[in-house]
């Protein structure tokens, strides 16, 4: 009986610790629509009326 329930809380915490590594398979790029090249975050959010993001899959 005790080997079936630490198996069963074994598999509990392995399933969660899994889950919890996940990556997001997107990133977001920032373009300035006043120069046409791409910026970084901060440089986006000192100008949000000139620049739009575009959201990119990641490369496997």
């Amino acid at each position: 009986m005790k080997k079936i329930l630490l198996l069963a809380v074994a598999l509990a915490f392995s399933s969660t610790s899994i889950a919890q590594e996940k990556k997001s398979k997107t990133y977001k790029q920032h373009k300035s629509a006043e120069s046409g090249r791409y910026v970084t975050k901060k440089e986006a959010k000192e100008k949000p009326s000139t620049t739009y993001s575009v959201t990119r899959k990641k490369k496997q």
